[in-house]
């Protein structure tokens, strides 16, 4: 591995983690992932390696992991390996708990995390050894890297590292950086990618698609969120290693009419009253507006409306959505509970990354402990967690105390709060 410019203890970490999975014994997997481009892309990569190793799997797709979830997974599932992607590091100990040893489990994800010492919980996570999984690495890259270092004909998925990546939004300061660069630098030389400069950002064309990266990333987010009730997620795991058939592709387009229509609703809400305006938080509650769309959409809408004009451009956006009880690839569960998302306005993500205010990987862990929530996927500035329904003021009121307070500090990839 082409490795000058990158971190030489997380590159061994990675080759280790290789050999473990290489050498795993069993014959089988549930690969559990995220619904987005990068979940996806995930998938597509962990499936792929798991069948060069003779590895038969099932996929299961998740918008956010909850005990009640996790029990139902790991029941169905038990006795087998279970792999999260791009979801639940964060979520480490709980999973562990619910999991009683049942399964032997794996985590790569690139959010904070919370990191696990047993001899069946692995969790390979780029934040645990202090790289941004903001910035530097996606979790279709770190996927990648994994593969790569089992074999070398992983390298043909590079191109889908990259697309994971544009679908987090890592080329926002104009390109990708650090080992999404490095897997982009692997797609150059292998033919699959090439670069387009556009004034002060660099756009990436695929040749398996023939298209730029970051509209394939939205066609699979959108097959993922929009149509994740009627797993348009499967379908966007099958382009990734097929490409778009013209079903598949008029499903995206249908799906982003969808989309649009009922973000333009939602916008004119916001401007009719729908908005609430805090001391540090704007915040608003879609109930089931969203539906039939996962409740990945009320992230996707916080990203796009973000640097509105209606909004204030230095308080903290958040935004709630109502999560169904039906889980498309699991059944019905009982849960009660409200998706609650987190974006910010350019002039505080600024901020943040200057370290003048708290960040999401700081408030929402800490502010979903409060009200008894579950945190799985924080960044800087984006993050998501799920709490129970008739607790979305209280949380707003959390965040709102954790920001006034600044009592906040981010110990081993978590929050905690200082005494």
């Amino acid at each position: 591995m082409r490795s000058g410019f990158l971190n030489q203890d997380f590159i061994e970490w990675v080759r280790h983690a290789g050999r473990i999975i290489e050498n795993h014994n069993g014959n089988s997997a549930t690969i559990v992932h995220h619904n987005d481009a990068d979940g996806i892309c995930s998938a597509a990569i962990l499936s792929r390696l798991c069948e060069h190793l003779s590895i038969k799997t099932e996929l299961v797709c998740l918008e956010k992991v909850h005990p009640v979830i996790v029990d139902r997974i790991h029941s169905k599932y038990e006795g087998s390996i279970i792999i999260y992607t791009d979801l639940a590091g964060l979520a480490a100990d709980m999973i562990d708990r619910v999991n009683a040893d049942r399964c032997t489990v794996w985590i790569i994800d690139h959010h904070p995390a919370r990191p696990v010492q047993k001899d069946n919980f692995f969790v390979l996570d780029s934040e645990i050894l202090g790289i941004s999984g903001d910035m530097f690495v996606s979790a279709s890259t770190l996927n990648y890297l994994l593969a790569i270092n089992v074999s070398d004909e992983m390298r043909k998925y590079a191109y889908l590292a990259v697309i994971g990546s544009v679908g987090d939004y890592h080329d926002r300061s104009g390109g990708v950086l650090g080992f999404d660069r490095f897997a982009l630098g692997e797609a150059i030389d292998l033919g699959q990618v090439k670069v387009k400069i556009e004034g002060a950002r660099e756009r990436y064309h695929v040749n398996f698609f023939d298209e730029y990266a970051d509209v394939v990333a939205r066609r699979l987010t959108n097959l993922g969120t929009v149509g994740y009730g009627r797993k348009g997620y499967r379908l966007g795991i099958k382009a990734c290693l097929e490409g778009f058939d013209e079903k598949t592709l008029s499903e995206a387009e249908k799906l982003e009419e969808i989309k649009t229509k009922k973000f333009e609703d939602a916008v004119e809400m916001l401007t009719n009253g729908g908005l609430n305006v805090e001391k540090y938080t704007q915040w608003f509650h879609l109930g089931d507006s969203f539906s039939p769309m996962g409740v990945k959409a009320v992230g996707e809408f916080c990203q796009n409306i973000k640097d509105a004009v209606f909004l204030k451009e230095d308080k903290y956006l958040l935004g709630f959505q109502n999560c169904p009880k039906y889980i498309p690839d699991l059944g019905e569960v009982d849960l009660s509970a409200v998706k609650v998302s987190g974006r910010m306005p350019t002039l505080l993500e600024r901020k943040v990354f200057a370290g003048s205010v708290p960040g999401y990987d700081t408030l929402f862990p800490a502010a979903s402990e409060m009200v008894g929530g579950v945190a799985d996927a924080t960044h800087k500035i984006a993050a998501a967690s799920l709490i129970d329904r008739g607790k979305e003021k209280e949380f707003v009121r959390a965040i709102e105390s954790l920001r006034e307070s600044s009592a906040v500090t981010s110990v081993g990839g978590f929050a905690k709060l200082r005494v």
